[in-house]
């Protein structure tokens, strides 16, 4: 028997633009960066100084079509004042290359989905950021099932002090939050 997993594009619509809201809501304008953009459903309600979509699945929404690890590291961000990551796992990766991305600005909100179940493997940057690529086969849900502390962790690491969240938990546990740099 093989299981796959379903993706579903915006899943609590209502609860992440109210997220979105409220992290944005002492902003004069906003300049977003929307790095998982789909079609663009999530800030079509928001007026936008600047809004910049990165979606590597063709045909959704007006955006750059492109692998946004690819992108990330070549973007100007101090043009920006909000990152979205609203993916379907947890922006690991992503959180790694807007931190060495010497652009990136003091002030900037960044928005984000964390999305994990004991059976969702770690993304190659979540393991060598926990030093655990060799062990890492022999014992997956054991670390797969801290991924969630694994990401705090690093946003700690990383100088973040205060997240402001909420969460579902499904089939899937499901963080959504955001954070100023």
């Amino acid at each position: 028997m093989i299981t796959h997993s379903i993706k579903t594009d915006n899943a609590n619509v209502e609860s992440k633009i109210a997220l979105r809201k409220q992290a944005t809501d002492k902003l004069e304008s906003l300049k977003v960066l929307d790095l998982f953009a789909g079609e663009n459903k999530l800030w079509k309600t928001f007026e936008c100084e600047k809004y910049y979509g990165v979606e590597m699945e063709k045909g959704k929404g007006k955006n750059v079509n492109a692998d946004n690890l690819r992108v990330i590291p070549s973007l100007d961000l101090s043009k920006f004042n909000v990152i979205d990551l609203d993916s379907y796992g947890i922006p690991f990766n992503q959180i790694e290359l807007l931190y060495k991305n010497p652009t990136l600005q003091k002030g900037t909100v960044i928005i984000y989905t964390a999305i994990t179940n004991k059976m969702s493997a770690l993304t190659e940057g979540a393991k060598k950021m926990a030093n655990i690529q060799e062990i890492y086969t022999k014992c997956r849900t054991l670390f797969n099932g801290m991924a969630l502390e694994l990401f705090y962790g690093r946003l700690y690491q990383l100088g973040v002090v205060e997240v402001t969240e909420y969460m579902t938990k499904e089939k899937f546990e499901k963080h959504y939050g955001f954070f100023t740099i």
